[in-house]
């Protein structure tokens, strides 16, 4: 149960966040109005105080992503999968900038009607911690409620509503269908320094051999095209035991990715066939692939869409072939195939394998550069760690460039490049891409880890700054200023060759 507490709190998310389950919160709230009607207008008076850009889209959109949401994750979730059942849970959206909240299927009878849509205004929750996480599952009104918090997804562009929409399930999914420690044992997200070239290789011909399985009309083709996946995936797990570690999350994103894109189907064509609506389904996942080699080859895919993309489209081809669904909602989806159908040997493409080499060459050159700034200024007598701790409140964050794994005084630990905001009791940390060092906190003591309180310290962040860019004060509190890192008067002490910020 921890490593899942520890998945669910601090894993990184290619759209940018992490997620955190904080079960303990237990709050009552009443609306200041009424039920939502769909043609409800937005108030356009609090456009000049709105401090992110995409907040009127945002507005534009919430009405319908409303009506979308209840529809797909209550009304029609046993037809997004056969197990999913959601009616007496709550899903409430927030929008704290525009003063704007919707608990869809209200199920506390005494503050509007029982099952519909109930407006709120984000000034009546008192539960502020409800307004700075990213989302999570948390007891609301008395009833388990999954929270979105919509200022945490742009929505800027042509495809703004279907890139909300998809988040919003996509999340929810993790949440309220994978719910049961599907994450228990897996390994880390972060790259290893140097990338193992030939297992890229592999699954970018996993990839396209899936790919062809969908593409193909004729069930022997298919199944054809599936085995030659497969003898590429088992050489991708032969390859190391990282690959072995990792091979669970192909389920859990993979399946997260092919509902999100089953769900914008059925709200788009809301009478296809159950064989329609697998077909465009699988068809939507391929339209979306975003080539890692763009102006090149543009047949590799990015390596932290692996998960997603290999995953999705494996679970595309075990539901087109009426593969049991309560296998595939757990089961690796190429151990799946695999126990299925086999493999059997498959050639491979000269092409991909060349853009291959070539692509991740100079992705562990990049690799090397980022992981040797910090063992320079670790090593560096003009620099100075200063570890700061990171709590449940404080779990989610921007990420920029890639997280790679390193070891920090016998200790294992990621290097990452983040824009956060760490708040702490007597002081507000920024970090604006700022490079540092991620460690998790030993959290064994703890006799229920999903009861937390919001100053839990899950981990903490350690940066290395130069010695002269710190400032220490007559009441022995420290500051820093720089374009990367902003820390007002903190306490703290000086301990292991550190500056440890402390929380009181």
């Amino acid at each position: 149960m921890l490593k899942t507490v520890r998945l669910i709190f601090m894993i990184l998310i290619i759209t940018i966040l992490t997620a955190c389950n904080n079960n303990n919160q237990e709050t009552t709230e009443k609306p200041e109005n009424k039920k939502v009607e769909e043609s409800q207008k937005t108030n356009e008076d609090s456009m000049d105080s709105n401090p992110i850009e995409n907040s009127k889209k945002i507005r534009e959109i919430t009405p319908e992503l409303v009506k979308d949401i209840k529809k797909i994750l209550i009304d029609d979730a046993s037809k997004l999968w056969p197990s999913f059942n959601n009616e007496d849970k709550q899903i409430l959206l927030l929008n704290p900038s525009n003063k704007m909240a919707y608990l869809i299927n209200n199920q506390k009878t005494d503050i509007g009607p029982k099952d519909e849509v109930i407006e709120y205004s984000t000034d009546s929750i008192k539960d502020t911690q409800l307004l700075v996480m990213p989302f999570q599952l948390t007891t609301f009104n008395d009833h388990p409620t999954y929270v979105f918090n919509l200022e945490f997804v742009s929505s800027t562009g042509e495809k703004a509503y279907e890139t909300v929409f998809k988040f919003i399930v996509h999340e929810g999914i993790h949440i309220l269908l994978q719910s049961g420690g599907t994450a228990e044992g897996l390994g880390t997200r972060a790259e290893t320094y140097p990338e193992d070239i030939d297992s890229r290789y592999y699954r970018n011909e996993m990839y396209q051999y899936l790919k062809k399985a969908i593409e193909s009309k004729n069930k022997d083709e298919k199944i054809d095209q599936i085995q030659q996946a497969v003898y590429f995936y088992e050489l991708y797990l032969n390859s190391n035991k990282k690959n072995n570690d990792q091979d669970g999350y192909d389920n859990i994103e993979g399946m997260a990715t092919y509902l999100e894109s089953k769900a914008y189907q059925m709200i788009k064509h809301p009478d296809a066939s159950t064989k329609e609506l697998n077909e465009l389904t699988a068809q939507n996942i391929i339209d979306n692939f975003i080539p890692a080699d763009q102006g090149q080859e543009e047949v590799l895919l990015m390596k932290g869409q692996e998960f997603y993309d290999i995953g999705a489209l494996a679970i595309a081809s075990a539901v087109e072939l009426n593969l049991n669904d309560k296998t595939i909602l757990t089961a690796s989806p190429l151990g799946l195939l695999k126990s299925e159908f086999g493999g059997k040997k498959a050639e491979g493409h000269q092409n991909i394998k060349k853009a291959n080499e070539d692509y991740y060459n100079s992705y562990n050159s990049k690799l090397k550069s980022y992981v040797d700034d910090i063992v320079s200024k670790q090593k560096d007598n003009q620099y100075v760690a200063v570890r700061i701790p990171v709590t449940i409140q404080n779990s989610s964050a921007m990420y920029e460039e890639m997280i790679v794994e390193y070891q920090y005084k016998g200790n294992p630990a990621e290097i990452q490049t983040t824009t956060r905001e760490i708040i702490l009791p007597d002081t507000r940390i920024k970090l604006n891409k700022m490079k540092s060092l991620s460690i998790e906190a030993p959290m064994e003591d703890l006799e229920d880890p999903t009861k937390m309180n919001p100053n839990t310290i899950m981990g903490y962040t350690i940066v290395f700054v130069p010695k002269k860019d710190i400032e220490f004060s007559q009441d022995k509190l420290l500051t820093i200023q720089s374009d990367n890192l902003l820390i007002f008067d903190a306490k703290y002490e000086e301990k292991d060759g550190e500056y440890q910020i402390l929380m009181n």
